[in-house]
């Protein structure tokens, strides 16, 4: 493996987790939207997952990267709340609010940063060991 498969690796990595986080951003970010994009009272925000794939990094190459494959509607019911006073309030005064577990996004976005830490850490040093070999040819 050369230090460019590292860093093409790393950079995959470091792809796939800022999409992570920009996805659970979004869903923090809507955590209380009751109405779609088009103002429609009654169907909230739906909460987004990234699905991850391997992917091969080259035609000759054994190794292994990671790409998302898709961004998938969350399983999670939505929370039923009794406020009749809200105006997106059905006929029988509950609300829909979105499936957003906010302890869970946030655990999920601690997750990506720190992974896309430990990715930038690894193209870093395979950066530096290729600086290293250069400065060994001059010498």
């Amino acid at each position: 493996m050369s230090v460019f498969d590292t860093i093409r690796i790393a950079a995959s990595g470091l792809t796939a987790q800022r999409l992570r986080m920009d996805v659970a951003a979004s869903n923090l970010a809507n955590a209380q939207t009751t109405r779609t994009q088009g103002g429609v009272a009654g169907q909230p925000y739906e909460a987004e997952q990234v699905v991850f794939q391997s992917q091969q990094m080259g035609p000759a190459s054994a190794d292994q990267g990671v790409s998302a494959i898709a961004i998938v509607q969350s399983t999670r019911p939505n929370v039923r709340v009794y406020d009749p006073n809200n105006p997106d309030a059905d006929q029988n005064g509950f609300i829909n609010y979105p499936n957003v577990d906010v302890a869970s996004e946030m655990s999920d976005m601690m997750g990506a940063a720190r992974s896309y830490q430990v990715n930038a850490t690894v193209a870093q040093a395979a950066k530096q060991q290729a600086l290293d070999a250069l400065d060994l040819g001059k010498a």
